[in-house]
């Protein structure tokens, strides 16, 4: 009697289970209720003239849904399908809706057509760098000369490159083609682990170091990035060796770097191999104190430009992120190392820096990094409506220290006279995605504005 009393009730559960699979494949709508589309969709979409842009979308309740395609507005497609030839350059919204009693569900796309590349003319460099959290649409194309994708990272001592998410190398490839729409060359920064927003290294993390020094290993990194750049349509890399923040106190092996650096620079396309005419092989140096440590950078036999990334610095006590006096110091010392003056590019960080120290509190160095917190740029300007002419805004019983357009000191219309002065080559943001779109506030427009009257 057992047996049969099981097998009934596993008669009864499949009955169960059989109604709730019909009730998830079938579902009951009510009149009022939105159509279902289910279908693989993104923001962005690219293609070459002459691709065949197909799509078929599910919907539900599917014989009570009427389904249309439209291209900027205009009706191409009654069904749920559509195959589409693309004969022109010019860009487009494509729109798909599903329409049930007068409700409308719909997906919506920019979809941009690839154009032959012409290099966007310039004077001084405007460089943006757009950090792997952000994506294309927080580009300004028309205030920048070249576009730098931080990062891919050096995580460990093999010599393999560590990638970002698949999500991230998808949106690089959206990046690199409207980047080159625009007349915009794209670069890949190499980097060791990172912390953002600042850009700088961990305490004791040397791996890119230790990797770079070592003649096997490097074989392999050089290997690897040579695939990427290959694989993504790059313009150029930039190295970022980002290990002085250690118990050494410095880089080590300095000769191996420079033969890295060497080795690296001869293994990537020379710029008349390419197809767009050039390609760029670039460094960056950290903020800090002993940044003299990347003084071997000027016996590398093939360096387009350095990025000095001089913000992010901070003190025992409170004090400007990006102190203008750095930017004089630092050229002068780096052009007595063999760096010519337009082979420098001076950063601007597109976030601010906020002290919570308690009173009676002395802190270390040990200890400082936990009275910090970051403000990306974006959300200062919503802070104070006037902090677009100021480097410092009052938060709570401190205050937060940034780099703004047009102080009389600490903002971009100083440092690029201080540019200027010096003979640099150039201006970047750390990071665009962090940045306003304002004219009034934006940071990369003013660099450009600065760089390119």
């Amino acid at each position: 009697m057992k047996i049969f009393k099981h097998i009934g009730l596993l008669a009864v559960l499949l009955a169960g289970l059989t109604a709730c699979q019909e009730k998830v494949t079938d579902p009951t709508f009510g009149k009022d209720e939105m159509p279902y589309i289910y279908m693989d969709w993104a923001g962005t979409f690219v293609y070459n003239i002459g691709d065949v842009m197909e799509f078929t979308a599910q919907v539900a309740p599917s014989n009570e849904t009427e389904c249309r395609w439209l291209i900027d507005g205009e009706i191409v497609s009654n069904t749920n399908s559509i195959e589409y030839e693309i004969t022109e350059p010019e860009p487009f919204t494509l729109r798909f809706e599903a329409e049930r009693n007068g409700l409308i569900n719909f997906r919506e796309a920019n979809v941009t057509v690839i154009k032959p590349f012409v290099p966007k003319e310039y004077n001084k460099i405007a460089m943006g760098v757009l950090s792997v959290e952000g994506d294309a649409a927080q580009v300004q194309w028309d205030y920048i000369t070249h576009l730098m994708y931080a990062s891919v990272q050096v995580s460990d001592d093999s010599g393999k490159l560590t990638l970002p998410d698949a999500a991230a190398l998808s949106k690089l490839k959206t990046v690199v083609s409207l980047a080159h729409n625009e007349g915009v060359y794209v670069l890949i920064d190499i980097t060791g682990p990172i912390s953002r927003p600042t850009g700088s290294g961990f305490y004791n993390e040397v791996n890119f170091n230790n990797v770079a020094a070592d003649p096997e290993k490097r074989k392999i990194l050089i290997e690897d990035i040579k695939n990427f750049v290959s694989e993504y349509d790059l313009d150029g890399v930039n190295i970022y060796i980002n290990n002085l923040n250690n118990d050494f106190g410095g880089l080590s092996n300095e000769d191996q770097l420079t033969a890295f650096m060497d080795e690296l620079g001869e293994a990537l396309p020379k710029a008349e191999d390419t197809e767009r005419g050039a390609f760029f092989v670039t460094a960056s140096v950290p903020q800090a104190w002993n940044n003299s440590e990347f003084s071997w950078l000027g016996a590398v036999k093939r360096l387009d430009w350095m990025n000095f990334m001089q913000f992010g610095s901070s003190d025992l006590s409170p004090i400007p992120h990006a102190a203008d006096w750095n930017i004089n110091d630092t050229a002068a010392r780096f052009v007595s190392y063999g760096v010519p003056a337009e082979k420098i590019l001076i950063g601007i960080g597109a976030f601010g820096i906020k002290y919570d120290i308690p009173a009676g509190t002395a802190p270390t160095w040990g200890t400082i990094d936990g009275f910090l917190s970051y403000f990306k740029y974006s959300e200062i300007v919503k802070m104070d409506p006037d902090a677009a002419s100021k480097n410092w805004i009052a938060s709570g019983t401190g205050g937060i220290f940034y780099v703004g357009v047009s102080a009389p000191e600490v903002s971009v219309q100083y440092k690029a006279q201080l540019a200027r002065d010096n003979g640099c080559g150039g201006m970047f943001v750390w990071a665009v995605d962090y940045d306003t779109t304002d004219s009034a506030t934006s940071l990369t427009q003013a660099v450009y504005k600065e760089m390119n009257p």
